[in-house]
């Protein structure tokens, strides 16, 4: 895998699927030593800081650049990003994980350096290709990373004074903004694939949903970031009322994927569960901000271990069943780690309403599911990230 002309190195999907499903299952087991005082970190940031940033910077932007320079050499019908120039991205998004975790041995000023040149060097790269080819509909996607960019060099300032909100609120600006690109991303393939499965079984069905509809959950989960940076403290139950009339939108819009329908196919059943958390997600918003006046924490996790990682799981297994050249269907592995992905995610959002002892085993069952899940992951992909395609086509 180290060699350039490693089968690991032909394609972005190989190392970014692999080092997120890994990094994923690292910093969640870290996040939980340092929560039960078993590890003592000395850092620059709060480790529950680093956890959230890293969920986010680390692992959900792994996934996007895995899937985006996977994804678009057949969209512009260009060669992949592969060999050297591949393994010098690579190392961009490594180096900025190292710096995190390199405590405080390093400066604070030359670890934000080194952790904010991916997303820009990402973003200039597709976009180059995007407008070379003339691909202007997915041009959104290199701005869409800019702009994560930019959220990730607010946090990193928001203890400077230079920016006036604190590091969590910026995260969750972040987290919205991949719950806007789900709304995006998951609009097209998630009712494509339904569609496609359900013909293949000899049934005739209208999945679409109304696009004046997608529309709306476009343009309001855009709001809704917007809100998080400059709302959502100044009035919060307005913003409370904003969300919960946008987790009705998204619900509508799931009815009509009619997901009941997708139940025998783990593939598809599971993009319409992740697509589910963000209604429930945004509702546990509204509550929190009405109860709690902030982003509350079962809703914050309802949107990241639901919606995020529960759709990052399903799109890596079907992109890597596909682009391996591998039965385009679930094994035991990864049936296995899609629900145990979910249950993951259902412990961790009702631990908050659990109060005394049991509060505490939920979050730790919540994360020994969420390592189960990506260990289940690793063990399936591992051995084909490193091989040719099996059915010998290249990629």
């Amino acid at each position: 895998m180290i060699l350039a002309s490693s089968p690991f190195w032909r394609a972005g999907f190989r190392p970014f699927f692999t080092a997120g499903a890994l990094y994923a299952l690292i910093v969640l087991s870290l996040w939980v030593l340092i929560l039960a005082g078993i590890i003592d970190y000395e850092t620059h940031i709060t480790p529950s800081l680093i956890h959230g940033h890293e969920m986010i910077y680390g692992f959900g932007v792994a996934a996007i650049a895995g899937f985006i320079l996977t994804a678009m050499p057949n969209w512009t019908n260009t060669a992949p990003l592969a060999g050297k120039p591949l393994i010098a991205l690579f190392s961009l998004w490594l180096f900025g994980r190292l710096s995190l975790w390199a405590g405080t041995s390093l400066p604070y000023n030359f670890l934000a350096t080194i952790d904010l040149l991916f997303l820009p060097v990402l973003a200039i790269y597709t976009a180059r290709i995007l407008i070379k080819t003339g691909n202007k509909r997915n041009l959104m996607l290199p701005g869409i990373f800019m702009i994560l960019a930019i959220f990730n060099l607010c946090f990193y300032l928001s203890d400077t004074g230079v920016v006036p909100h604190s590091s969590r609120t910026v995260l969750e600006a972040a987290i919205s903004l991949l719950i806007l690109l789900i709304t995006i991303i998951g609009g097209r393939i998630i009712p494509a694939f339904t569609r496609n499965a359900l013909a293949a079984q000899g049934k005739t069905v209208d999945i679409s949903a109304p696009s004046k509809l997608s529309i709306l959950c476009i343009i309001g989960t855009a709001i809704m970031m917007i809100g998080d940076l400059f709302v959502a403290d100044n009035w919060p139950y307005l913003f409370a009322y904003f969300c919960a009339l946008l987790a009705g939108l998204h619900l509508v819009r799931l009815y009509f994927w009619k997901g009941w329908m997708t139940i025998s196919d783990p593939l598809l059943w599971a993009m319409h569960i992740a697509y589910l958390w963000i209604p429930i997600g945004l509702t546990l918003k509204a509550y929190g901000f009405i109860a709690y006046g902030y982003f509350w924490e079962s809703a914050l996790h309802a949107l990241t271990a639901g919606a995020i990682g529960t759709m990052i799981l399903v799109v890596t297994v079907r992109a890597g069943l596909g682009h391996t050249g591998s039965v385009l269907k679930t094994n035991l592995y990864l049936t296995t780690a899609l629900c145990a992905l979910t249950f993951s995610a259902i412990f961790r959002v009702i631990q908050p309403f659990i109060e005394g002892d049991f509060s505490e085993q939920l979050l730790y069952l919540s994360s020994l599911f969420w390592v189960l899940a990506f260990g289940l992951y690793l063990l399936n992909f591992i051995p084909l990230m490193g091989q040719p395609r099996l059915d010998g086509k290249p990629g």
